[in-house]
């Protein structure tokens, strides 16, 4: 995970922790904690995290999973996470 790209973007538009976390259903601490790589994002986060920024595909794989997800439709995962019962 790209912890740098992630504070940077939280920064740029000026988002607190707290809302964040709020995002993810977490606490404050919760959150910090994933943001900083110490705890891992689970899927549903990430797809939570993405919508909110409105991030393409792309920068979500860039993000969160280090461009190691296969290339296709946002969409398609969105609904295959959702088919796994993680959105």
């Amino acid at each position: 995970m790209d912890s740098t790209r992630l504070r940077e973007l939280r920064a740029g538009r000026k988002v607190p922790i707290d809302e964040l976390a709020k995002v993810i259903k977490k606490s404050k601490v919760s959150y910090s904690k994933k943001e900083s790589g110490e705890v891992k994002f689970l899927p549903d986060e990430v797809l939570a995290l993405s919508n909110y920024y409105g991030l393409t595909y792309a920068e979500m794989n860039a993000i969160f999973y280090d461009g190691k997800l296969p290339f296709g439709n946002f969409n398609k995962l969105t609904q295959i996470l959702s088919g796994m019962g993680f959105v």
